[in-house]
């Protein structure tokens, strides 16, 4: 529809780690493609990117698809290279780990819980964290240098309406319906019987470990219930981690392990996941290899009803006391994507506030089909972007029904899309001053169609 480049996707966009997505049946061996300075370039991600652009525009991926993308993340590399060498940028290991922990959240959100996502990549979540650090700390770097590189560019009415005139009135497709809420979020806490019934299982586990009736290998693979426990061809690994770095880990769950010596076990600890018991097996630097035990804390029978008796309570300071919403969801939700913000809902890869009532989910679908503008719904259940059950109420601030793309009914928008582009040209720039200084060596030829999967 409009012509938001994919050359400033990938060099701009925050996204997961290529290296982190699971391997397609079919699919050619993979290899490199290119290498810039210190980073490789694979086959699979100039694969992935040609055949996203191709699905775009309907066509079948070709050669010069296939070299463009190539083209593209070279250049994005180029980038990641010159913002390494910024010695003003500071990437956290803090900043790291929320950006994982967000990743997982959304690819968990997507494949239908964290036990899907962690079958889907054949590897723990713990290990998937650790494999997207790395890439995470580039992509976070690159952002921030072109925070700075893009800092202060603005676009002007007169060029807002410029770039819109070149867009061909055929292309000018109508806007889906389109949707601004917010929401306050409580998660209902499971019951103090079920997270005794947990804690007493696992203390009666670790007992029969240190009593010798049996190893921890044993009850892991019979009792855990972390999915990691499950290798890629379906055996079990007796709860096995190999060479995970602390800070990769849980708080709880690392501090724990960290008071250990080789070969001791754990007490009994509660973590975000539920209850573990560890054996510390060895531990360089801050590399631990260790077996654990995971035994989680049932949903069912959650005290549901306290957190809509609170929801209740914080709907009507809303509507009867005139506290103001973003207050509330600031002090109260339970939703960490959201709360910050006010309870404004965003799109978590773009942050547009407008969005396609189409594109949510049927909950949000059916408690929005039933609102006006300004109303605040009863409180209602919820799926969260980490696949969290949760209750919550909405408001719905803005509804724009379909509607032909317009200069007066979509600026926002196209002023949006604007800014991008003049910053791509910007980009295009800063390249042309970057890659004659870069080391580029390009190793693929041309696009190669990956072999069919046998029948």
């Amino acid at each position: 529809m409009l012509r938001l480049s994919l050359v400033l996707c990938v060099l701009l966009s925050l996204t997961v780690p290529a290296l982190a997505q699971p391997v397609v049946p079919g699919s050619r061996v993979d290899g490199v493609a290119a290498v810039v300075g210190d980073q490789i370039v694979l086959y699979s991600e100039v694969d992935a990117l040609a055949q996203q652009a191709a699905t775009q525009q309907s066509v079948a991926v070709t050669d010069e698809l296939w070299s463009r993308a190539l083209d593209q993340l070279v250049d994005r590399r180029v980038l990641i290279d010159a913002a390494r060498r910024d010695t003003t940028i500071s990437i956290t290991e803090d900043m790291i780990t929320r950006e994982v922990d967000r990743q997982v959240a959304q690819l968990a959100a997507q494949t239908g819980g964290e036990d899907a996502l962690a079958a889907a990549y054949g590897r723990s979540l713990d290990e998937l964290r650790a494999s997207f650090r790395p890439d995470t700390r580039d992509e976070l770097t690159l952002q921030q240098y072109r925070s700075r590189r893009l800092r202060g560019i603005t676009v002007t009415p007169g060029e807002v309406r410029d770039w819109f005139e070149t867009i061909p009135a055929s292309e000018r497709t109508t806007v889906p319906e389109l949707v601004r809420v917010a929401h306050v979020v409580k998660i209902p806490r499971p019951s103090e019987a079920a997270r005794t019934q947990a804690r007493v299982f696992t203390q009666a586990l670790r007992d029969s470990i240190v009593a010798e009736q049996a190893t921890i290998e044993a009850l892991a693979d019979r009792h855990t219930q972390d999915p990691g426990n499950v290798n890629r061809d379906g055996t079990r690994n007796g709860g096995l981690y190999d060479q995970l770095t602390l800070r990769d880990l849980d708080p709880t769950f690392a501090t724990a392990a960290a008071a250990l010596e080789p070969g001791a076990y754990s007490q009994v600890f509660e973590s975000s996941y539920g209850y573990h018991v560890v054996r510390l097996n060895s531990r360089t630097g801050d590399r631990v290899s260790f077996n654990h035990i995971l035994i989680t804390v049932p949903t069912e029978g959650s005290e549901s009803g306290a957190a809509l008796d609170d929801l209740a309570i914080l709907r009507d300071s809303i509507v009867t006391h005139d506290v103001a919403f973003e207050a509330i969801a600031r002090r109260h939700s339970d939703d960490p994507y959201s709360a910050t913000r006010g309870g404004f809902v965003a799109d978590p890869q773009t942050g547009e506030r407008d969005l396609r009532l189409d594109a949510l989910g049927a909950r949000w679908r059916a408690t929005v089909d039933t609102m006006a503008v300004g109303d605040i719904s009863q409180p209602a259940d919820i799926t969260l972007l980490d696949n969290t059950p949760a209750v919550h109420f909405v408001l719905l601030q803005k509804r724009t029904p379909p509607h032909p793309l317009s200069i007066e009914t979509d600026y926002a928008l196209l002023s949006e899309y604007a800014l991008n582009e003049k910053r791509s040209r910007l980009v295009y720039d800063l390249l042309r001053t970057l890659r004659p200084s870069a080391y580029v060596d390009i190793r693929a030829a041309r696009y190669t169609p990956a072999s069919p999967t046998p029948n």
